[in-house]
């Protein structure tokens, strides 16, 4: 078995080992004992919170991810665990949500309805017009052989036209049917708003219908960005004959591009080391509603939550009892992994520790349950251990043989891997810094990203162990004399 802490014995005498070895085995004697603080019952009781219906799947930046935040800065407080931040837990990073269903079209104050009648495309700013009058442009096409605006004022107006392109397409480039060219076209001539007519209205109707029912989002300021921020509305031809038959007065609000706020949740134990930081994470939102129906995340990643939550807990224990770590250590509840992995990319873009004195983060995802490969449920899958940090390697190996006896499993850790996990959780961006990490994994299963994804399918002995597993890496990582090679 490996010692526990890398000693170059050329620089030790005999006596000052045998020292050395004594002081490891009281370390570990009072590392066993808090590990023990880890129990099913205060997992059970986090994670029927967590992957309850109330909080509605907890997708990044709604109801429900807030409500879990509160739960984790709550827990925090509860057990006298420090914010890194003056007056509160939260970190907090902009996103921007894409909601095609706050929009509205009416006809002579008539209102049409979302989906069967018309749906909303692009990215239109927020805009309220009452009253307006449509003009028919046709196929709203301008080239050399065709102009469609032809003695037509559009501006300050609606343009009503046909999708794609008409029969004769020898007038005609591919170009020219395309709506991101015709609404460059109606706003160069003034036009406020584009009406899109389809002639199979309701087969489009079904190909989009859960692309637009569901709000879409991204990262503010990141690189992608929309272009439009003129409405496009695409309707039926029944809508167009109601149009015709009304005057063509309309009126429209949209309100698609909204700017709102996701939380990181941060609590730490400062060290005697204050500056320099061990990490352990654990993304807590997961992806809301699938078809209507929640999808409470309890594996995903409602395990490795409630996981941190108990290792807080834990380490917290300790250092009241005066067993204050040398470095110190950050629990970093993160939210928006789903999303892509944003919320730990926001914290190692915008750090509290300097990230060249965080020694390793530890990140804990679905970790409750057996997957479809393993025969039982004593092994877990270790991904990154090796490939930044040897010592991080065999550390968390030896505390695996000498107190948990977990099968290790580094089938994903393979750069051939065609997963490709290394890169699909938070300890990536702590990677990409070259800094340490493991990311213990407890495999796909049937009910990944389903509904089904429940508490009553989670196995809690696991859970405890895995637990009480990264904490006891965790108490050495914090505590040994040198750093990670």
């Amino acid at each position: 078995m490996r010692n526990l802490f890398i000693i170059p014995f050329i620089f030790f005498t005999a006596c000052s080992l045998l020292k050395t070895n004594e002081l490891i085995e009281s370390n570990q004697e009072q590392a066993l004992k808090y590990s023990m603080q880890i129990s099913k019952k205060d997992l059970f009781k986090d994670l029927s919170v967590l992957a309850s219906d109330s909080l509605e799947g907890r997708e990044t930046a709604t109801k429900g991810q807030k409500k879990a935040a509160e739960y984790i800065k709550n827990h925090f407080i509860k057990n006298n665990i420090k914010s890194v931040f003056d007056t509160s837990y939260y970190q907090q990073f902009e996103v921007n949500v894409v909601d095609f269903t706050n929009v509205s079209l009416k006809i002579n104050n008539e209102d049409l309805k979302l989906v069967d009648d018309f749906f909303v495309i692009g990215s239109p700013k927020k805009t309220q017009q009452k009253n307006i009058s449509v003009v028919d442009v046709n196929y709203g096409i301008q080239n050399d052989k065709v102009n469609d605006y032809l003695n037509k004022d559009v501006s300050g107006k609606v343009v009503m036209m046909m999708d794609g392109l008409p029969n004769n397409v020898q007038d005609y480039n591919i170009i020219d049917g395309n709506w991101r060219n015709k609404l460059k076209i109606a706003e160069e001539k003034g036009a406020i708003a584009i009406l899109l007519i389809v002639n199979n209205y309701e087969k489009e109707n079904n190909r989009i219908k859960e692309h637009i029912l569901y709000p879409r989002m991204k990262m503010h300021n990141s690189k992608k960005v929309y272009k439009n921020e003129t409405p496009v509305f695409y309707i039926s031809r029944k809508v167009k004959s109601l149009i015709l038959n009304n005057n063509k007065i309309i009126s429209f609000h949209t309100s698609v591009n909204n700017i709102t706020k996701a939380e990181n949740v941060l609590g730490y134990i400062p060290g005697k080391k204050i500056n320099e930081v061990l990490v352990i994470s654990a993304h807590y939102d997961h992806i809301g509603y699938d078809q209507g129906e929640v999808c409470n995340g309890a594996d995903d990643d409602g395990s490795g939550t409630a996981a941190l939550l108990s290792i807080s807990k834990a380490f917290q224990k300790a250092y009241e009892d005066g067993y204050q770590p040398e470095r110190s250590i950050l629990f970093l509840a993160v939210s928006g992994e789903e999303k892509g992995l944003w919320g730990s990319k926001f914290y190692t873009d915008n750090p509290y520790f300097d990230l060249e004195k965080t020694i390793a983060d530890l990140n804990i995802d679905m970790v409750g349950r057996r997957d479809t490969i393993q025969k039982n449920d004593d092994y877990i899958y270790l991904i990154g251990s090796d490939k930044i940090s040897k010592d991080l390697h065999h550390i968390n190996e030896s505390i695996n043989s000498k107190h948990i006896g977990f099968k290790l499993d580094y089938r994903y850790n393979k750069d051939s891997d065609p997963n490709k996990f290394y890169y699909r959780s938070d300890h990536y961006n702590f990677a990409k810094n070259n800094i340490p990490v493991i990311f213990y994994f407890g495999g796909l299963h049937e009910d990944y990203h389903m509904p089904t994804d429940e508490i009553d399918k989670i196995n809690f002995n696991k859970l405890e162990k895995v637990a009480q597993y990264v904490f006891l890496t965790a108490w050495e990582l914090a505590n040994r004399e040198t750093k990670l090679k």
